[in-house]
C-alpha cells in the first residue's frame, strides 16, 4: 500500500504519476526503456511514447588518439579502444536500430598486418550490443568519413578510427542484407533469375537505394560492378529498362564484414526498401569551387531533407588532405550546403555510383579519382504512426531469450 510520511508522497505514489514517469523515462537510453516497460502498464505505455519520439538516425565518428611523445599503440590496443568507444555509444543509444554500418580505418602499418582476428573480435562485440534483428555490415580500409557526436563531419585518413551510422526502425522501410561470394557473382553473369535468387530482393520496385562494399583489387572491381548491374536487373520492370534504384559503394583495402562474418572477398551491402528517397552525384573536379557547384546541383534535386536524412560518401583514396592541401575540405563544403545532415563513408580504391545527370540506360557505375555523394532520406514520422508496440514486444522477447540462454547480452 502506498503511504504518506509527514505529508510527503511515497515513492510508489510518485512513480504512478504519468507526468513524472514521462520526465524520468525521457532521460533513459533505449535499452533501459525496455526494462522499464515491464514495470507496469503506465511505464510500458510511457516507454512506447518516448521511443516514438526518437525515430531518427544515429551516428558516430571517432579517432583512437595516442598520447603525445609516445609511440603509437599496438594494433590490438587500437581495436580495443575503438571497440570500447563503440560499445559505450551503443549502450547509451536512444533508438532501436534496424541496421548498422561500421566503417573502420587503419593506419598503414596495421593495415598491412591484416589482423583478421582483431577485426572479428570487434565485430562480434558490436553485434552483441545490437538487437538480433539489426543488420550489420562494414569494412576495413585506409580512411573513413564520418560525423562526430557534436555534428562535425570529418575525414580520417590513414588513422585508427571508425565511422558508424544507425538506421532506426521506421514503419514502411526495411534494410535488406546483401552477401555474395565472388564465385556466386561470377556464375550469375547476366541471368536475371540467378540474381533474383542470390540477392533475394523484392522485385516490386520497392528497392530505392543500395550501399555496397568489396575488397579493393582489380578482380573485385569487376565483382562489385556486376553486383550493381545485377541489382538493376532485379529492380527493373519489364516495360522500363532503366531502374530508379540509386547505388553507391566502392572498394576498400582490407576486409568487409556482414553480421559476425569477416571476409576478404565477395560483396556485402544493404538495400533500403519502401518509403525511401535517394539521389546520387559523382564529382570528378579538382577545385573547391567545383565541389561547391556540384553539391549545389545536388541540393536542387528536391529530395526531402529531415532528421532521417543521411549522406553516403565514397571518395578516391587519392583525394582528401593531400589533394586539397587541407583537411575536411569536401565534408566541410557538404555541411555548408546541407547543414545538419550526417555524412558516413570511406576512402576507397574505386568508387561506385550514378550521377544524377547521367543519361546512361544501363548503370555507368564504376569511377576513379572521384567523390560520390548519395542522399538517402527515410520518412520522419509522427508519433502516432510508429510501430512502438511491436518494437517493445519484439525486443522484450529477445531479452527473455537471452535470459533463458543464460548468456550476458547487450541487446536493446
Amino acid at each position: 500500500m502506498a503511504s504518506k510520511l509527514g505529508g510527503r508522497p511515497s515513492v510508489e505514489h510518485v512513480s504512478s504519476l504519468a507526468e513524472v514517469v514521462e520526465i524520468i523515462l525521457s532521460f533513459l537510453p533505449a535499452r533501459a526503456l525496455f526494462s522499464c516497460a515491464q514495470v507496469s502498464r503506465l511505464w510500458r505505455d510511457t516507454a512506447r511514447r518516448v521511443l516514438r519520439s526518437r525515430q531518427k538516425l544515429g551516428w558516430l565518428s571517432f579517432e583512437a588518439h595516442h598520447e603525445p611523445h609516445v609511440a603509437p599503440c599496438t594494433s590490438k590496443l587500437s581495436m580495443e579502444m575503438l571497440g570500447q568507444k563503440i560499445v559505450e555509444f551503443l549502450d547509451e543509444l536512444p533508438i532501436v536500430p534496424a541496421a548498422c554500418i561500421v566503417l573502420l580505418s587503419r593506419c598503414r602499418v596495421h593495415l598491412q598486418e591484416g589482423k583478421k582476428d582483431e577485426i572479428k573480435t570487434l565485430v562480434t562485440t558490436v553485434k552483441g550490443c545490437l538487437p538480433r534483428s539489426c543488420a550489420l555490415i562494414g569494412s576495413v580500409g585506409a580512411g573513413v568519413i564520418g560525423t562526430a557526436e557534436g555534428g562535425f563531419a570529418e575525414e580520417l585518413e590513414s588513422a585508427e578510427g571508425v565511422a558508424l551510422l544507425l538506421m532506426p526502425q521506421v514503419e514502411g522501410v526495411s534494410a535488406e542484407v546483401i552477401n555474395l561470394s565472388a564465385t556466386e557473382v561470377k556464375n550469375n553473369r547476366t541471368f536475371k533469375s540467378r540474381w533474383e535468387k542470390s540477392l533475394r530482393l523484392p522485385p516490386d520496385g520497392t528497392v530505392k537505394c543500395a550501399f555496397l562494399l568489396a575488397k579493393g583489387d582489380t578482380y573485385n572491381l569487376d565483382v562489385i560492378g556486376k553486383t550493381a548491374s545485377g541489382i538493376w536487373q532485379v529492380c527493373n520492370s519489364e516495360e522500363d529498362y532503366k531502374s530508379d534504384v540509386v547505388i553507391i559503394g566502392g572498394l576498400v583495402e582490407s576486409f568487409v564484414m556482414v553480421d559476425n562474418e569477416v571476409k576478404n572477398a565477395g560483396v556485402v551491402g544493404l538495400a533500403f526498401t519502401g518509403n525511401v528517397e535517394a539521389v546520387s552525384m559523382v564529382h570528378h573536379g579538382e577545385t573547391v569551387e567545383g565541389v561547391q557547384e556540384s553539391l549545389k546541383e545536388l541540393r536542387k534535386c528536391g529530395i526531402t531533407c529531415n532528421k532521417n536524412t543521411a549522406c553516403f560518401m565514397v571518395s578516391c583514396i587519392g583525394r582528401g588532405q593531400e589533394f586539397y592541401h587541407a583537411k575536411n575540405v569536401e565534408t566541410g563544403i557538404f555541411q555548408q550546403v546541407f547543414p545538419g545532415i550526417p555524412v558516413v563513408g570511406f576512402f576507397g580504391n574505386g568508387e561506385l555510383g550514378l550521377d544524377l545527370h547521367s543519361h546512361e540506360r544501363d548503370g555507368h557505375f564504376l569511377h576513379s579519382y572521384s567523390s560520390v555523394f548519395c542522399l538517402c532520406s527515410l520518412p520522419s514520422q509522427s508519433n502516432d504512426s510508429l510501430p512502438a508496440q511491436a518494437t517493445v514486444i519484439s525486443v522484450t522477447k529477445e531479452l527473455k531469450q537471452d535470459e533463458k540462454d543464460d548468456k550476458p547480452s547487450k541487446c536493446t
